[in-house]
């Protein structure tokens, strides 16, 4: 598969998330305290969904620097120490059968902490402001992806931080209202 295609394959799961995201929160906004939304459906494989979200973007980016050969950055790097022991922890989980657990929580807490690091690096690519960050010879301002305008490998790692934030927080908010009851 060239590397164009799959590139865009990811671009467009990128997309279909933040329509998915969309939609969650406006069904959170206009749905509150009606159990036929999509909330419920989707609060039912929350962590799934999060796992889901993680191990793709930990896939996605060992194919663009392992076999499109796409050099990553140093703040790729720092987002990859975030997300890919994000997608351990939620299949860890899965596999504990403990959803709304530690391993949960640690996992959110570093799609929270990675989120700012991709859209810092989006801003830097946007700008090259930050060009004494990266190595000269392997800018972080440098776009090695960019489909529809503005999708580059940081924005992709922002939606996905933002995916697995969401669906952990979802998670975890569900398991304070069945404590609360």
């Amino acid at each position: 598969m060239p590397h164009e295609t799959a590139t865009l394959f990811f671009a467009l799961l990128a997309m279909a998330l933040v329509a998915g995201l969309v939609a969650l929160a406006v069904a959170w906004v206009v749905g509150r305290g009606r159990e036929r939304s999509l909330i419920a459906p989707v609060r039912a494989v929350a962590v799934e969904l999060a796992a889901a979200i993680a191990v793709v973007a930990m896939l996605g980016s060992l194919y663009l620097s392992e076999v499109a050969n796409f050099r990553p950055c140093r703040l790729c790097w720092v987002q990859r120490g975030f997300m890919y022991p994000a997608a351990v922890l939620l299949v860890g989980a899965l596999v504990r059968r403990s959803k709304g657990g530690l391993l949960v929580k640690v996992a959110g807490l570093l799609a929270l902490i990675g989120l700012p690091i991709s859209l810092f690096h989006r801003w830097d690519q946007w700008t090259g402001q930050a060009s004494g960050l990266c190595d000269a010879v392997n800018p972080c301002s440098a776009r090695w992806v960019n489909h529809f305008g503005f999708v580059t490998i940081p924005t992709m790692a922002a939606i996905g931080f933002t995916g697995v934030l969401a669906l952990v927080a979802l998670q975890l908010t569900t398991n304070l209202s069945h404590k609360e009851s």
